[in-house]
Parts: C-alpha cells; structure tokens; sequence
C-alpha cells in the first residue's frame, strides 16, 4: 500500500484521543509492590517502562492506569516521546495515557499507526516546553480520512498489516569485503574536501507543521537527525537532498548524516556539501570518520565543533595511488601537500559490506 498524505485530512489530537495524567509513584514502591503491571515514566529506553508493579496496588491507591492496550507520551525529561504500551501500563507524573475515543478502533495496528504520527511531533518538546494536557490536545496532526471526514481507521489497519517484515537479504558476505589498512592514510581538512557551513539555526517553536513541506534536522542521533516535517518558512532557503548535516555541540556531538529529503536545520548544525559530485557510500565512510574524530579529539559542553568544523577540524583518508606510487596534485585541491583522495577505493570498500547493496 501507498501512502498519499498530500490527501489526509488534518485533525485535533483531542478528536482521536482520551489523555489521562500520571500520578506520582516511586522507585521504592515499585520495588515493595512487584507485580506484572508496566510502570512508565519519561525516559525512552524500554517503553519509558522503570519497572513491573502489582495491579492491585495500583487499584487500591487510584494512580491512573490501563488495563488495555494504549499509547503513552512523556511529559518531561524526553518530552513528547510516545510509546505503544500492548500490555496496558500505569504512568508516574512524568507520563500520560492516550486511549484512542472510538473503541473499536482500539487494536496494535491502528495504536502503532497513530504512534508514529505523533512521534512526528515530540522536535516541538524539550525540558523548557513540556507536554501539557491542553497544548498536546491541541496539536494538529494529518491522518487518512474517510468521506465523511473521520478517520480511515481500515486504511490505518491495512497499511500497518502491509509492511514488510521479513529479514532484509544481501549478496555481500564478509568474504566479499575489501581489507582496511590505514597505516598510509593522509590527514586532510574537512574544509578542503566539503563545503561546511552553518545551516538556518531555526527554534523548532518558530516552525510549523499545517501544510509540511521539509525535513527539520536538529542535534540528534536517531532518524538521520530528522526531528520533524514543517511547514516552509518565509526567507529561509531549505538546503538540497544528498547535503550532510553535522552537530556541532550537545549530548550528539559529530552525529553526521546524509540527507534524504530537502531540508531546515536548528541551531547548532552545519551542512557539508560535495564540492565534486561523490557517491552516497563515499559519503558514509566519510560521515564514519568525523564520528569517530569526534569521539576522540572533542567534548560536549567542553570542545564542540563550532569553531572547528571550517578551521581546522581533520580526518585521514585513503590517498590515490599509480604503478609509480602516490599521485599528487600539482593545484592542491585538497591537501597543501598535493595529496588526493581515493575516492573510488572508499566506494568500493563500502560496497563491499554486508547490506552495503541494499543502499
């Protein structure tokens, strides 16, 4: 099945959803109580679940709890995060249920479907702006629609029975792959080899999303850094498909990635563009390399990248060899030594990864 959204229909979140608030509950409880009962709070890691309390404990004290399957967003900390929780959940303070309003639209598909929308979202949600009753109700977010203009609950169903869930097959083994011996490699400046500059630096409360057009791109390491689809914003160029973006700063320090679609950047990202057309695997083995180069030589909240990234910020790379030896560049493109990279051979090694075919 395809999906067309350029056709859907916008919707208040508080017309598909009930939203119940947490109560608080303690670590200490959760271990005095044990039981089978998933108790959530605002972090991502497993579900946002912290531990299994007993039901009947929960009963007996009125926190607030499904015994059904449900949604659940976090209110601080990740806030705006929502996860699928199948076995019912009970939710501390820092957490809240969403039931869906029309009962038999109540099953996996549909809450899985209906997660990914608003997980769409959680870009508008930091520790300064949580997740409040009110504005989370009002938010707007786009779902297929029948004729009647309520949602296609059987579209939602199908699509989601519709993926593809088999494991993904490759040609490439690691007999295929091609021997990595860096020992010769020669150091090169970012600057050099890439375009880097400063992307649009927009607040993500400065965007929109009613009618979305980009990719916003902020400081993270998940989703190719993609937080969020806006709106097209007055006076602000969205930079091309195929650009990288890097984090300068923050917790994600040197995430670096190949973007898919168009795009905006928050603060604190830089685009790096291809001054000579490159392949997207010689991209990737370049994206590699300043993670790691970051790992190594700079720190969050220390020696971020800002004033780096177009000064003096390097990486070593392979360099292009003849019969005779290295080859040099008499216009020092690239290196003031005249070295070049060897574009083809780093292609060519990332083809010959695992999967590397499925790119």
């Amino acid at each position: 099945m395809n999906l067309n959204n350029d056709v859907w229909e916008k919707f208040f979140v508080s017309d598909v959803f009930d939203i119940y608030n947490g109560c608080f509950i303690t670590k200490e409880e959760i271990d005095n109580n044990p039981g089978e009962f998933p108790a959530i709070q605002s972090g991502e890691d497993n579900n946002g679940c912290i531990g299994k309390i007993s039901k009947e404990y929960c009963v007996l004290n009125h926190y607030t709890y499904s015994e059904e399957p449900c949604l659940t967003v976090a209110r601080t900390g990740s806030a705006g995060f929502v996860a699928y929780q199948p076995f019912g959940c009970v939710v501390g303070d820092s957490a809240k249920i969403l039931v869906i309003k029309d009962a038999e639209a109540r099953n996996p598909y549909i809450y899985l479907f209906l997660r990914t929308i608003l997980a769409a979202n959680q870009y508008k949600y930091t520790y300064g702006r949580k997740v409040t009753e009110d504005k989370y109700l009002a938010e707007i977010i786009k779902l297929p629609a029948t004729q009647d203009h309520g949602p296609d609950w059987e579209f939602m169903e199908k699509y989601i029975r519709s993926l593809h869930h088999k494991r993904i097959k490759t040609s490439n083994t690691s007999k295929t792959r091609i021997p990595l011996n860096c020992y010769e490699w020669k150091e090169f400046l970012l600057h050099r080899l890439l375009t880097a500059e400063m992307g649009n630096g927009i607040d993500a409360v400065a965007t929109t999303s009613g009618c979305p057009k980009y990719n916003y791109v902020s400081r993270d390491s998940k989703g190719n850094g993609v937080v969020g689809y806006v709106d097209e914003i007055d006076g602000e160029t969205p930079f091309p498909a195929g650009a990288m973006t890097l984090s300068l700063g923050g917790s994600f320090l040197g995430s670096c990635f190949i973007q898919r679609k168009p795009f905006y950047t928050a603060q604190n990202v830089a685009v790096l563009q291809e001054k000579n057309p490159l392949s997207d695997h010689v991209k990737l083995f370049i994206a590699t390399l300043i993670r790691n180069e970051c790992k190594i030589k700079y720190q969050a909240f220390g020696r971020e990248l800002n004033a780096h990234y177009k000064k003096d910020f390097t990486i070593k790379l392979p360099v292009l060899h003849d019969e005779h030896g290295i080859v040099f560049d008499a216009s020092h493109e690239f290196s003031d030594d005249g070295y070049i990279p060897d574009w083809e051979w780093m292609d060519n090694y990332m083809k010959s990864f695992p999967y590397s075919d499925r790119i």
